[in-house]
């Protein structure tokens, strides 16, 4: 289909009529489908991380681990629960601007600050997890290979996500290039 055919096809559809109201209503948080769907995974996230602390202290001997090391794992467990929660509060508030350049502009700048919390988030949850469970293991030759190809895995992870964190922020940059 050619530009014009599409420019007239596009002319041609009539807008339905919708109250300010019903155009509220829709926007309401709980109604909201992708707010619905982010509640739902943060729901199922808290429930088993809340599971997983309070099963790890008998069931991988955090008993038998010094108190600083059991707050680490916490601490490292709570981390990507405080970024969905920010998530969901970034994905809740998108529009804050009088313009869509400007609100643009603005998300930009949130999703850029987002990506570095995302990315260094995550990396600390890992090596915390890594930490807990490694601690006071004796490693010999087998176990240091192991531990090599985690923190290989650490590290293509990293580099996966920054590549993902980059694609979008470009793609969000275009975006906001194309306006001007």
């Amino acid at each position: 289909m050619e530009f014009n055919e599409l420019k007239s096809t596009w002319n041609a559809l009539k807008t339905p009529e919708v109250s300010t109201t019903e155009i509220q209503s829709m926007l309401s948080e709980n109604r909201h489908p992708v707010l619905k769907d982010i509640r739902k995974q943060l729901t199922i996230e808290i429930i088993g991380w809340g599971i997983f602390l309070a099963c790890y202290y008998s069931m991988f001997d955090g008993d038998k681990k010094p108190v600083w090391i059991n707050v680490l794992l916490c601490l490292s467990i709570l981390i990507p629960i405080i970024h969905n929660l920010m998530g969901y509060r970034f994905a809740k508030y998108l529009v804050q601007g009088t313009s869509i350049q400007e609100s643009l502009k603005n998300y930009l700048s949130k999703v850029k600050v987002y990506a570095i919390v995302s990315v260094v988030s995550r990396q600390i949850y890992l090596l915390g997890l890594l930490f807990f469970f490694t601690y006071s293991i004796n490693f010999n030759a087998g176990k240091y290979t192991l531990l090599g190809v985690i923190g290989l895995v650490f590290l293509i992870q990293f580099v996966i996500i920054c590549r993902i964190w980059v694609k979008r922020l470009k793609s969000l940059g275009d975006s906001l290039k194309s306006f001007s």
